[in-house]
């Protein structure tokens, strides 16, 4: 429990300690998973959730661009395959 007895209280500490934990490679990036889906805190799940969804939007997004400047070359291998050369 918290402050007051309110649950979804988070305090400095543990953002302290939450913010060194994600810092460590592969470490970190466990332990977003296990704070957004386990525990009682709504308020730490939230945050943790909201995290994991910007990191799939900028993922979509990398990997939208990636396919957008790959594209000629992507083309080229439709026309090639289409044409039957090689």
């Amino acid at each position: 429990m918290g402050k007051g007895g309110n649950k979804n209280f988070v305090s400095f500490w543990f953002w302290m300690f939450a913010l060194f934990v994600m810092a460590i490679p592969c470490v970190g990036f466990i332990m977003m998973i296990i704070w957004a889906f386990a525990g009682d805190n709504e308020s730490r799940k939230n945050y943790f959730r909201a995290l994991i969804a910007w990191g799939l939007i900028f993922m979509a997004l990398w990997i939208g661009l990636m396919a957008l400047g790959f594209w000629p070359l992507i083309q080229q291998q439709i026309e090639s395959w289409l044409h039957g050369t090689k």
